[in-house]
């Protein structure tokens, strides 16, 4: 799967655009209501709305050599990456073959650089903002977790991680460079105290056979 976009709301613009490109360096685009964060060939949309207090999980792909010069990046910027409850930040998930770090965003989102082996993307040059390839991974948030994924399955030809085996509390879905990764409400983001809610989300993706679709989190997935 190919996760060409992702479109979230945020209290304040100037905020989500000071980190994203002041911060972070990132291309950005902003007009009168959204702010448009290149990530790779990918878009990570952020549309203001003031009464907004939704927080969500989304990952980037970095080159798969470099996670702690990532980590290294992102401290030496100022952003404190979360850390596990043995005081660890550099994250090993073995059954996925990839190592990841965590950190919160500017409007409280839950955001990962993940560096996953198997995509063999290695790169020598320095850790920057073309570092960050595309957007893997975004949080789903469902009423029925293996119902979701069964309807994303036929309706979409998404199908479960081959990495990781489906669960009711959680199920991944799609493959290295894009994945859907599915929870109930009221679980707990990892690494953090903070419960999933079902806070307004668009995603924008393709399949395997390059057929695009959208998902809005508004409405039923049936």
């Amino acid at each position: 799967m190919k996760i060409n976009s992702i479109q979230i709301e945020a209290a304040s613009l100037s905020s989500v655009v000071d980190f994203y490109h002041h911060l972070l360096g990132l291309p950005c685009v902003a007009d009168a209501g959204n702010a448009y964060v290149s990530i790779g060939d990918a878009t990570l949309i952020f549309s203001e709305n003031p009464t907004a207090n939704g927080i969500h999980h989304f990952a980037f792909n970095i080159p798969c050599n470099q996670i702690r010069e990532g980590m290294t990046w992102l401290e030496r910027l100022g952003i404190v990456l979360i850390a596990n409850d043995k005081g660890h930040t550099r994250i090993d998930f073995p059954d996925w073959n990839a190592e990841a770090a965590y950190f919160f965003d500017a409007a409280g989102n839950i955001v990962e650089f993940i560096a996953r082996r198997d995509l063999m993307n290695e790169s020598s040059q320095p850790f920057g903002p073309g570092s960050l390839l595309e957007i893997s991974e975004i949080g789903i948030v469902a009423d029925d977790v293996l119902a979701w994924s069964a309807s994303a399955a036929k309706h979409w030809g998404i199908l479960p991680f081959e990495k990781q085996k489906p669960s009711a509390d959680f199920s991944a879905l799609g493959t290295d460079f894009g994945l859907f990764i599915v929870v109930p409400e009221g679980r707990k983001w990892f690494l953090t105290d903070l419960p999933a809610t079902n806070t307004p989300l668009v995603a924008r993706f393709e399949n395997d056979k390059g057929e695009m679709f959208a998902y809005n989190s508004r409405d039923s997935l049936g």
